[in-house]
C-alpha cells in the first residue's frame, strides 16, 4: 500500500510476520495518520502472534511536529498489538532524533536508537527475522 502527498510518502508492505515501511521526504500528520492506521489494521491479521516492524526511512527528512506525536501513539500501540522488534534504516540525524523522542515518549526511553540502526534494508530483515524466530530467556 501506498500513501503520498507532495510532501512525501510511504509506501507498507508485509511478508510473513515483518511489516515494512519505506518512507521518504518530509512526513506529515495527515500521511502519519493514514500509514499508522493501515499498518495497525494490517497487523489483526497476525492475530497475536510476534511480528516485527522496519523503517526504511533513509531518505527521510523528518516529520512535522504533529506527525512526531502521530508516530508516538503508533509505538505505543504496536507494542499492544505484539509487536516485539523494530528496526531503523535512517539516513538523516533529525529524523533519528525525532525517533528517539518518539521512543521515549512513548515510555520506551529504556530503548536507544543507535542500538536499532542499520545500514541495509537486508541487516534489518536478518536482524527482525532472528528476534521474530528465536526464543527469548
Amino acid at each position: 500500500m501506498e500513501f503520498k502527498n507532495k510532501y512525501g510518502h510511504v509506501i507498507l508492505q508485509h511478508k510473513n510476520n515483518i511489516i515494512t515501511a519505506s518512507f521518504a521526504g518530509n512526513i506529515n500528520e495527515r500521511l502519519a495518520n493514514e500509514f499508522s492506521h493501515q499498518l495497525l489494521t494490517c497487523v489483526k491479521q497476525f492475530a497475536g502472534a510476534p511480528w516485527g516492524y522496519i523503517s526504511n526511512s533513509f531518505s527521510v527528512q523528518a516529520a512535522t511536529p504533529d506527525a512526531e506525536k502521530s508516530f508516538v501513539n503508533l509505538t505505543t500501540n504496536m507494542f499492544k498489538e505484539g509487536c516485539i522488534a523494530s528496526a531503523y534504516i535512517l539516513g538523516s540525524t533529525l529524523a533519528i532524533n525525532q525517533m528517539q523522542r518518539v521512543l521515549n515518549n512513548a515510555g520506551l526511553n529504556h530503548l536507544n536508537i543507535h542500538d536499532y540502526l542499520f545500514n541495509s534494508l537486508d541487516e534489518a530483515k536478518l536482524y527482525i527475522e532472528k528476534m521474530i524466530t528465536e526464543p527469548a530467556f
